[in-house]
């Protein structure tokens, strides 16, 4: 197929989505083949094309080779080689909160429409859906760009952007095929071919088949846990309708299957610290006479132990002071069963994505426009015994037929949504350089709550958002050397929640957000090698809705989180090219931070919301360094110091917890206002204290020694390894409990030949059991004074006592693996 020279004059002067547009595709092939590839990987971090030394944004880019040799397969992957990103899949491959910098959310992902602050994008087109059946093999390259990117990338982009660039279209026929087979079942089988179809148009076809048959037990039913499996296929159409017009269409579907997840239950009768009355001994029934509130530590990981199928013999455990045939004081009600407590359970996700980029050159001027889209259809289910623990606790009338545990959380989310983006750019050429765009963007999400009586599910809620943006770049050469650049963006979204859908009473609420993110960058090229620049840019975390349960609280919205940030940034060549390093210092003002606050649910699925609690500042340096030593040896490292912390704010909790279990006055702002017990002083403030889901440190080392096999020179053997470590993680922003300290190693060894590869690799050698993450939670039955009576005294929280529910991490596992290329 022709290779024009629109392609490169598009990515480089409209600042194209067409980050992987086939003359691109094919010129990251070869470059991949060379040497010093992985020092000179071309990236499209400012939405064009240039090298990864003078793009002025700090962005760590994995090619083809190095998503190969790092066994890149999940973001959770990606984040443990990329400084300043931390990843936790807390609630296994239905919702993903990557946090780059520090700026997390407890509830991102999880609850009505609260976000990350970090988009994904699929070839630079918006994929707000889980991103982690996405096919390793179809990529070319992976980008992490961190610090806000709102005004070219858009919506969501608060703390950063990650964006996935698939392979393309290939000049001559060519193809690959890969499987592998490890420990607990895991087997992996995908291929693609890719070529022309005539001298203007070019295709590529991949396919996935993986299974994971998971590693732990469930100690009420006797069931393994933690399986996963996903089936996938992509095909994407490479075309030029003329010199001046380039098109790429790719399609997309997934299915996947994971079975029950791996979480465990810390119980309240664990807690050692805060002493106070919300806690077990304010709760006689439960026999205990533990008087703390909370856990400070590290919480260690447990065995699963969920309702979530028939039980084996002497399960479930009765919990302390509740019989297995215990009713309730004043109903005829029932609270346990040994069956089924949830109507589904794992994950399932069948997922269509289409997507379609066109680059056009007026009249071969070099003004470029370009339009890009993308359409994806989702349908979700997800289910889990919402109480983590071992008792089905059911709450139902004696006789009745088993309408599922009380606390199930099993939902089907059927989601829609598109977008659409018109770019206009001035030629690279000039001294002064422009682009201006439009942006439009849709998703309607409706959830449904799957029952025995009903598996596709009742109406619940309903949740529709559309952003529209205007956005603009100005660019400017001051000499040959210094570039000054501007962009801005515009945006207008609305978000609108109808929930309780099947209730009688309902919540209907519709919101619209306004906002305005700028961009300054200055760009030094110090020498040929070396490239220095500052960036201030503003960032916008969307804000929304906490739909019944947050009004019956009073607290029915929550505002758009927004900050400022400063940056300045080095990336050099060294040693003649052989070596890169990148560095950049941060300081972020962040203002309306959103947060959890804990509130009274009318049931156990959904027991907090989202607020805006304060404001914070966050400190960070970014370190990355690469090397090819010599023809046998190539090295790595990244290193990322990371402190958030809270500058104001008040949390009712925290008062709790200061205050031996006293409750906060309404409208209190730090140090609060409230009733305390056991002699304490209460104090709301978490000033000082961290933002949780976020690591201090994180250090990552990696290696690889190459050499001839044999004297013939057909062959080469290899030695990979690589460690990474991430200190622990505070769950909450009260800094008590945390995730524990997490030291991981791998490793490969093979051999290979020009077009054929076999190897035995190793994860998680050293057996890492620090748990993924830990949330905290209630301790059942003890949620209702009707049924459990609580002694606590008047004026002290009466709230069921805290537990923590948490996610199991992955063993050691080993596997061969082999690849061929045609």
């Amino acid at each position: 197929m022709k290779k024009t020279i629109l392609l490169s004059s598009a990515a480089a002067l409209a600042m194209t989505a067409l980050v992987s547009a086939p003359g691109f595709a094919r010129q990251a092939d070869t470059e991949a083949d060379q040497g010093s590839a992985r020092d000179i990987i071309t990236v499209t971090a400012r939405r064009r094309e240039e090298t990864i030394l003078d793009a002025p944004v700090s962005v760590t880019a994995f090619g083809e080779e190095d998503i190969l040799s790092l066994g890149l397969q999940t973001v959770d992957d990606v984040a443990r080689f990329t400084p300043g990103l931390s990843f936790s899949a807390a609630f296994g491959r239905t919702s993903e909160r990557p946090v780059i910098r520090g700026q997390a959310n407890v509830l991102a992902g999880v609850q009505f429409g609260v976000e990350s602050g970090t988009a994904y994008f699929v070839d630079g087109v918006y994929y707000p859906g889980s991103i982690q059946n996405l096919d390793p093999n179809d990529l070319a390259r992976v980008e992490v760009i961190r610090g806000p990117q709102s005004a070219l990338y858009g919506r969501n982009t608060y703390a950063g952007a990650i964006n996935f660039i698939t392979r393309g279209a290939t000049d001559t026929l060519e193809g690959n095929l890969r499987g592998r087979y490890g420990s607990y079942g895991e087997h992996e089988i995908a291929g693609g071919v890719s070529g022309p179809l005539g001298p203007n148009a070019g295709f590529r076809l991949s396919v996935r088949d993986y299974n994971y048959d998971g590693e732990w037990t469930n100690q009420v039913t006797g069931q393994t846990v933690g399986s996963q499996s996903t089936t996938s296929i992509s095909g994407l159409l490479d075309f030029n309708p003329s010199s001046n017009i380039d098109i790429r269409l790719r399609a997309q579907y997934s299915e996947s299957r994971d079975g029950t997840l791996p979480l465990f239950l810390q119980p309240a009768a664990s807690n050692n610290c805060s002493p106070g009355h919300r806690s077990l001994a304010s709760w006689p029934r439960s026999g205990s006479t533990n008087n703390n509130q909370y856990f400070c530590g590290v919480i260690q990981p447990a065995p699963v132990a969920l309702n979530t199928g028939p039980a084996q013999a002497g399960q479930p455990v009765p919990i302390p002071g509740v019989p297995a045939d215990a009713l309730h004081p004043f109903l005829p009600f029932q609270l346990y069963s040994t069956g089924d407590g949830t109507a589904f359970d794992g994950v399932a996700n069948d997922t269509l994505l289409l997507s379609a980029i066109m680059n056009w050159d007026l009249g071969g001027s070099g003004y470029v426009l370009t339009v890009s889209g993308g359409y994806r259809d989702e349908e979700r289910r997800f289910g889990s015994d919402s109480d983590h623990s071992a008792v089905n606790f059911v709450l139902q009338p004696v006789g009745m037929a088993d309408t599922g545990a009380f606390f199930a959380n099993t939902t089907r989310n059927l989601v829609e949504d598109y977008s659409i983006e018109v770019r206009l750019a001035s030629p690279v050429t000039d001294r002064f350089r422009w682009m201006a765009g439009l942006y439009y963007y849709d998703q309607t999400n409706n959830g449904r709550t799957i029952t025995f009586s009903n598996p596709q599910g009742n109406p619940a809620s309903r949740l529709t958002t559309t952003n529209q943006a205007v956005f603009a770049l100005l660019e400017y050469d001051l000499t040959d050397a210094l570039t000054v650049t501007l962009e801005g963006r515009y945006a207008e979204e609305e978000k609108t929640t109808v929930d309780g859908l099947s209730a009688v009473t309902q919540f209907s609420r519709a919101d619209t957000f306004n906002n305005f993110t700028p961009r300054l960058t200055v760009n030094w090229n110090v020498d040929s090698d070396t490239t220095l620049f500052a960036v201030y840019s503003r960032g916008v975390k969307p804000g929304g809705q906490n739909g019944q349960i947050g009004e019956t609280v009073g607290r029915p919205i929550y505002d758009q989180e927004t900050s400022d940030n400063f940056e300045i940034g080095l990336k050099r060549f060294l040693f003649g090219g052989s070596g890169y390093f990148a560095g950049s210092v941060y300081y972020i003002d962040a203002s309306d931070v959103q947060l959890t606050t804990a509130v009274a649910a009318p049931t156990g699925a959904v027991n907090s919301v989202a607020t805006n609690q304060g404001s914070a500042e966050i400190w960070g340096v970014e370190l990355e360094y690469r090397q090819r030593v010599n023809d046998m040896l190539t090295i790595g490292a990244t290193y990322a110091w990371t402190r958030p912390e809270f500058t104001e704010g008040c949390d009712e909790d925290q008062w709790q917890l200061t205050s031996g279990g006293g409750l906060l006055a309404p409208g209190s702002s730090a140090p609060g206002t409230g009733t305390s017990f056991f002699g304490q002083t209460g104090n709301c403030s978490i000033a000082g204290n961290r933002i949780p889901l976020t690591s201090e440190h994180q250090l990552s080392l990696n290696a690889e020694l190459r050499a001839p096999l044999g004297s013939a020179g057909m062959l080469e053997w290899f030695l990979r390894g690589d460690y990474t470590y991430e200190s622990s993680k505070y769950v909450q922003v009260h800094n008590l409990a945390e995730t524990g300290d997490a030291s991981i190693l791998g490793a490969q060894l093979g051999i290979e030949s020009g077009n054929w590869t076999l190897l035995a690799y190793g994860r998680n050698i050293l057996d890492e059991d620090s748990i993924v993450m830990a949330t905290r939670w209630l301790q059942t039955p003890y949620i209702s004074t009707g049924f459990s009576p609580n002694i606590a005294p008047a004026g002290a929280a009466t709230g069921a006592p805290r537990a923590f529910f948490g996610t199991l991490r992955r063993g050691a596992s080993y596997g061969i693996e082999a690849r061929y290329r045609f």
